[in-house]
């Protein structure tokens, strides 16, 4: 056996005294503390149940301290020391409870009263336990256990506690939940008179850390007092003008994160009252422009008639450019590069003016719509092919999911229509970025999705995406936008086939999706019979097991493998996808790595552990898709690594890999 390393310290050295330790602030206090003029007499007189007690608390890591005998003399250990804050250690140590907490004995007196008279052991989560530290009474939250401890009469000898001081975590949720009603509220304001009746409501509603807040245009007109806190707009690089005085609450310490609570409720009122400053100057705008506009009789009429002439003009230079844009193809091939720029921008010119002439033709009822039936995929390829020199040119993956069936109606309209959509995806989505065209067929409704991880659409702008010439902000890399009426016109043609065209955004930077459905469309009788679906199948049956925890995702997934001859079978979560590969062991595993509770690593090595795992093929899903991501797939035992959304060649591909 080795040998036991010597302690340098002579006190703990002592057989007598080896249950306290030494080495620590706490540890050498409590040896060092005249206990013999304390109810708990000299160490050396100390029962073995007090000694053992005083041993884990000591020894433990977690705050802890013991209350000991009918005074509930106290003991604490290192942990719980920062929990006193400044005025209470060091002369809490050897001091009765009564005397160390009379702020707080109200509430925790009953408590341990409960369990020295024989009650169970008791907790108390995230639990309001005010006390004096720091100069003041401090709200203070925590998460505890009172305990009984046995003497050696198997009585109860004192109570250990075992605590966690929760306040920053209490506080946090608290300010969070009282900002959030402050955004909603602010988000109804149309004056300056809501905005302050927003301050008044937040202030009543969080009176635990707010005893008033006034709002000033400017310095605040007398000095503050020390029960107060000043912060200017100008401060937090918003507004100039406007500054909040904030009348604290005195038991709660004026800390950072106080201090940024306090911040951002000035950001969100200066934000609003900026808001509707812009809106009265948009309004004065607005006024003026229709003043303006009253001497010219500003009518649809006059509007539309004006497009259609400033359409037709353009396209009278618009000819002789591109016949000599031809003949320059034919004689000049020293020129190549030059010629692609101007054939791309006079291409880009072509497509604005057939806007401008679109729109000014279904404004005046002479657009007509040619309707036939059509194979729908054809339409759609045919979207594809006039949008996918500018999907190409920003590299961006597009997922596509083509339908069988047969539609009715102006195939040329609606091809503009989801080509339109396409080029806004695109135009809009920074370069790599992903786009889905999708469709879904209920009965003889048809709907259309296109969907892109782009720079979404902002709140404000959202009602008014489809009204003639607007636009989002354009950052340099959009400076190929269009005129603001491509949306206009995919309203408009839609709306003629009887159809409606929504849009969604959860916000600026978070991408946007555009729905059409067109209702009564899609020609039943002529659909592709489902017995001539074995010949397009390319998964001879496989056994296919999707896991993730978004059910559309997997159920779409699952219908596309099925669509593909696999035989899919789909789990929203680990534990059911486990008790699915218990039953029948897949031949692949799709799984998406990031599902709660148990990630797709975790979940992978489950499945390879169940009986016949080991050949079991594992493809992982994620949205992240670097070198390094797909490095760690590797290392974790995955077969192949795809990137969310899926693209289905590249699905398609691995799959035949893995099986074949």
């Amino acid at each position: 056996m080795s040998a036991l390393p010597v302690s340098t310290s002579s006190a703990v050295a002592e057989p007598a005294w080896r249950f306290i330790g030494g080495g620590t602030p706490m540890r050498d206090m409590v040896q060092a503390h005249a206990w013999e003029d304390t109810p708990l007499g000299p160490i050396a007189g100390w029962p073995a149940s007090l000694r053992t007690s005083v041993g884990i608390v000591l020894h433990s890591v977690h705050p802890m301290f013991l209350w000991w005998g009918e005074q509930l003399v106290q003991v604490y250990n290192d942990a719980y020391v920062p929990c006193f804050g400044a005025g209470k250690h060091p002369a809490a140590l050897g001091q009765p409870g009564r005397e160390c907490w009379p702020e707080t004995w109200p509430i925790i007196g009953p408590q341990i009263d409960c369990v020295r008279n024989g009650g169970e052991s008791q907790w108390y989560a995230d639990n309001l336990v005010p006390i004096w530290r720091n100069g003041r009474i401090e709200d203070v939250y925590w998460s505890y256990t009172y305990t009984p401890v046995f003497d050696e009469h198997d009585r109860v000898g004192g109570v250990l506690v075992v605590c966690t001081e929760t306040t920053s975590q209490v506080l946090a949720e608290r300010r969070r939940h009282g900002l959030d009603m402050l955004a909603r509220s602010l988000l109804n304001c149309r004056s300056e008179q809501d905005v302050l009746a927003s301050i008044a409501q937040c202030v009543a509603d969080n009176a635990a850390d707010l005893h008033g807040v006034e709002l000033y245009h400017g310095d605040p007109p007398v000095e503050q007092g020390d029960g107060t806190l000043v912060i200017r707009s100008a401060e937090l690089q918003l507004c100039d003008d406007l500054a909040l005085v904030f009348r604290l609450s005195p038991r709660l310490p004026l800390d950072h994160n106080y201090r940024q609570f306090l911040e951002q409720i000035t950001a969100a009122v200066c934000a609003t009252l900026s808001r509707l400053e812009s809106d009265r100057a948009l309004a004065q705008a607005m006024a003026e422009s229709e003043r303006l506009n009253i001497d010219l009789n500003m009518s649809s009429r006059i509007k539309d008639e004006f497009l259609a002439m400033l359409g037709h003009e353009l396209r009278n230079p618009l000819a002789p450019i591109v016949t000599a844009l031809k003949l320059m193809k034919l004689r000049d091939t020293g020129s190549a590069n030059e010629q692609a720029v101007i054939q791309r921008q006079v291409d880009h010119l072509v497509r604005l003016v057939d806007d401008l002439l679109d729109v000014s033709r279904i404004a005046s009822g002479k657009v007509e719509l040619r309707k036939e039936t059509v194979a729908l995929a054809d339409v759609l390829n045919k979207a594809i092919e006039m949008t996918s020199p500018l999907l190409e040119q920003k590299q961006h993956q597009l997922l596509v999911d083509l339908p069988t069936a047969r539609w009715h109606g102006d195939p040329a309209r609606l091809a503009q229509v989801v080509s339109n959509l396409l080029s806004n995806a695109a135009r809009y989505t920074p370069a790599g970025g992903h786009i889905t065209l999708s469709t879904r067929i209920k009965g003889d409704c048809l709907q259309i999705q296109v969907t892109d991880d782009g720079n979404g659409i902002a709140p404000t702008l959202l009602p008014h995406i489809f009204d003639l010439f607007v636009q989002g902000n354009r950052q340099l890399d959009r400076a190929k936008g269009g005129l603001g009426i491509g949306l206009a016109l995919v309203r408009n043609l839609v709306q003629m086939h009887g159809g409606e065209v929504s849009a969604y955004s959860a916000g600026e930077g978070r991408g946007s999706t555009f729905t059409l459905t067109l209702p009564g469309s899609v020609v039943a009788e002529a659909e592709t019979p489902a017995a001539a679906a074995p010949e397009t199948m390319a998964g001879h049956g496989a056994s296919v097991l999707v896991v993730d925890d978004n059910q559309d995702a997997a159920d779409s997934l699952g219908d596309l493998l099925g669509a593909l001859g696999y035989s899919a079978t789909v789990a929203y979560d680990p534990a059911h996808a486990i008790v699915a590969a218990g039953g029948a062991m897949p031949q692949v595993a799709i799984l998406d790595i990031g599902l709660p509770g148990m990630d797709g690593f975790e979940l992978a090595g489950h499945l390879r552990g169940l009986p016949d795992g080991a050949a079991l093929k594992l493809i992982a899903l994620s949205g992240y898709g670097q070198e390094h991501d797909k490095s760690r797939s590797r290392a974790a035992g995955f077969d192949a690594h795809l990137v969310k959304p899926v693209n289905i060649a590249e699905l398609q591909t691995v799959l035949d890999t893995q099986i074949g």
